[in-house]
C-alpha cells in the first residue's frame, strides 16, 4: 500500500479498522489459532513445503479444516468448557500412555475385570469414557432425527 493513501482514510475510519484488527486477533487467540498461525509463520519454509508434498499431511490438513467447520458450530460455552476438558484429557491420556509398556502381554479374565472395577482409578476412567460415549449416541441420535 502507498502511505499517501492512508492519510487520505479519516481517523474514525482508521480506529474502526484497528479495533476490528484487534477483534479478529482476539478471537484468533480464543480460539487457540494465533498460536497456530504464529507457529506456522516461524516454521513457514519447512512446514508448507513438506504438507505441500506429503499426501499424508494434505489428507490430515482435508481433515482439519473439516473439524473446523464442525467447530464453528458449537456454542461458544460448550467450545470454552470442550476445549478445557480436551486439555486435561489430553494431558491425561498422554501421563497414561507414558505409563503403559505394550510389550507386556495382558490377558484380563472375568475375575481380573471385576477387581479392575474396583479399582476407583478403573472406575473414574471408565466413567468419562461412559460420559463421552452418552454424549456421542445422544448428539448422534438428534442428527439421524433431522
Amino acid at each position: 500500500m502507498v502511505e499517501g493513501n492512508v492519510e487520505e482514510v479519516s481517523p474514525e475510519v482508521q480506529a474502526q479498522t484497528l479495533g476490528e484488527l484487534l477483534n479478529s486477533v482476539a478471537a484468533l487467540k480464543k480460539s487457540g489459532l494465533l498460536g497456530l498461525l504464529n507457529y506456522l509463520a516461524e516454521k513457514s519454509d519447512d512446514t508448507f513445503l513438506t504438507v505441500a508434498d506429503d499426501p499424508v499431511l494434505m489428507r490430515l490438513a482435508g481433515l482439519l479444516a473439516t473439524l473446523g467447520r464442525g467447530i464453528e458450530k458449537v456454542d461458544g460455552t460448550q467450545y470454552a468448557k470442550a476445549k478445557m476438558a480436551v486439555e486435561d484429557l489430553t494431558n491425561c491420556a498422554f501421563n497414561a500412555l507414558g505409563n503403559v509398556d505394550v510389550s507386556k502381554p495382558r490377558k484380563l479374565g472375568l475375575l481380573g475385570l471385576t477387581r479392575a472395577l474396583g479399582d476407583p482409578d478403573v472406575s473414574q476412567g471408565l466413567g468419562i469414557l461412559l460420559d463421552i460415549a452418552k454424549g456421542l449416541g445422544a448428539c448422534a441420535r438428534s442428527k439421524k432425527s433431522q
